[in-house]
């Protein structure tokens, strides 16, 4: 018997047609052994999500209880959220929080390495949320560049628990997995371990790529390795700050016994120095206390409040409890919109975003019948100033995404333009005269603009006004 009884979907299996009915799949993102990752957007809010589809076939069945299980317990600003578990006989699909950014690996990759402020801010993150996940018994195991995601502004997103496990202390594991080259020790002995201080090593492996551009046992093969790795047999860059190279030290300590754990990690000078961030830990639903104005437009949406509180309350991780999830996600992303922060390395090219139509064309295609989402801000705005309400319309006017529930009116709307505006308007019976009016206001603007370009051109010569004296009388 593995994992925890009813970490899965208790009721009836679902057929696959449950997932086409509420998310349109778009093309797949990733591939792996027994596992592929699909890019999809939810049919009701429009929100880009990941979904990962396991295959009971191919794999063992308690090693997708044991993924389910960890993500399901995982509430941390810098980890990748659950927001449903889908189950049919021969798939589960776990429907993620899409990562913003790209992979880390492809960030070093075209940069070389971070510099120390850079890799500090990154690396603080990382090493915040896996204490997280160590003080609620969760061990990742397969830390490296691959697995950790980071956006335009240096926030990291933690993915892939594929490989994790439920940890007590002091309990010992004996899976051998992971990278080679990120292996620790342990592994090569052969020797049941403490997941979390091999966590801790892959850390000291992680951190040194990210400032050197290269990893710290480069042993050719499996037994020049295991030599290296055994021995701790590497080379630091001596340009490399002292508490830079001290903490790699540190974390690459050959003795598990004597290796630190992230809490001493945490209050290290290097990672101390200028206010390395870190984020709070819980960042999601309190499902005690659910937002009144995300209830009201799921209410306005045909759902029943009290359905979706329970969902909220069993953690069922079922449509409802999907829909609040990504409705907050996007509440949260217009309050990050009106606060974006430049990019972390000035003339390097952001990374795409949620934001982006090109990224994500299918944006433009979600209507729905219930002006849910006006009901949401609208609620959401009652108990503000008038100043925060007047900030939650620029919000909404600024936003390069449609919302997620854009009201459905029956009569076509016409844009017309006037001398000094654009007007928008209901579609009547339009009559010659207005058309005129139309007609005459452009031909205006046609030859404003042509005015303004005649004086711009450098080639075609002004018309010289003579200023000619006035005779004394």
């Amino acid at each position: 018997m593995c994992g925890l009884k009813g970490e899965l979907t208790a009721g009836p299996t679902l057929s696959y047609e449950a997932l086409r009915a509420q998310y349109d799949i778009l093309r797949t993102i990733g591939q792996g052994s027994y596992a592929q990752v699909k890019l999809a957007h939810h049919r009701l809010t429009g929100t880009a999500v990941a979904i990962k589809v396991l295959l009971k076939e191919e794999m063992q069945y308690c090693l997708i209880r044991s993924e389910v299980g960890i993500m399901k317990r995982l509430n941390h600003p810098n980890i990748i959220s659950l927001h449903q578990v889908i189950e049919t006989e021969q798939n589960v699909f776990l429907i993620l929080e899409l990562a913003d950014g790209r992979e880390l690996f492809d960030w070093i990759e075209q940069s070389g390495y971070l510099h120390e402020g850079l890799a500090r801010k990154i690396f603080s993150q990382i090493v915040h949320a896996m204490c997280y996940c160590h003080d609620i018994g969760i061990v990742h195991r397969d830390l490296k560049p691959d697995n950790i995601m980071v956006d335009a502004t240096g926030k990291v997103k933690i993915i892939d628990f594929g490989l994790g496990a439920l940890v007590e202390p002091g309990m010992k594991l004996s899976r051998f997995c992971g990278a080679l080259r990120f292996c620790a020790p342990e592994f090569f002995l052969d020797q049941p371990y403490d997941g979390t201080k091999v966590d801790t090593w892959n850390l000291g492996v992680l951190l040194y790529f990210m400032v050197t551009g290269t990893l710290p046992f480069k042993g050719t093969t499996y037994k020049e390795l295991e030599s290296q790795v055994l021995l701790g047999r590497y080379a630091i860059p001596s340009h490399l700050s002292k508490e830079l190279r001290e903490i790699i030290r540190y974390l690459l300590t050959v003795n598990p016994t004597a290796r630190p754990t992230l809490k001493d990690i945490t209050v290290h000078p290097w990672l101390r120095q200028r206010n390395a961030s870190s984020s709070s830990h819980s960042h999601k639903m309190d499902p005690s206390h659910p937002d009144p104005a995300i209830m009201a437009a799921m209410a306005d949406m045909g759902f029943d409040p009290r359905d979706v509180q329970k969902s909220l309350l069993d953690k069922l991780y079922n449509e409802p409890m999907a829909i609040y999830g990504l409705l907050q996600c996007q509440a949260r992303q217009q309050d990050d919109y009106t606060s974006q922060l430049e990019p972390v390395e000035p003339g390097v090219t952001p990374f795409p975003t949620l934001t982006d139509p090109t990224t994500f064309p299918c944006y433009q295609k979600r209507t729905t019948n219930t002006p849910a989402i006006r009901v949401f801000y609208s609620l959401s705005s009652k108990t503000d100033s008038s100043e925060d309400k007047e900030q939650v319309g620029q919000r909404l006017r600024r936003s390069a995404t449609v919302p997620a529930m854009l009201p459905h009116y029956q009569q076509k709307r016409i844009s017309t333009l006037y001398e000094d505006r654009v007007c928008t308007g209901t579609q009547h019976n339009g009559t010659m005269a207005s058309i005129r009016s139309a007609y005459r206001s452009w031909k205006r603007w046609t030859r404003r603009i042509g005015a303004s370009l005649l004086q711009l051109c450098c080639c075609v010569p002004t018309k010289k006004i003579r200023v000619v004296p006035q005779r004394e009388a």
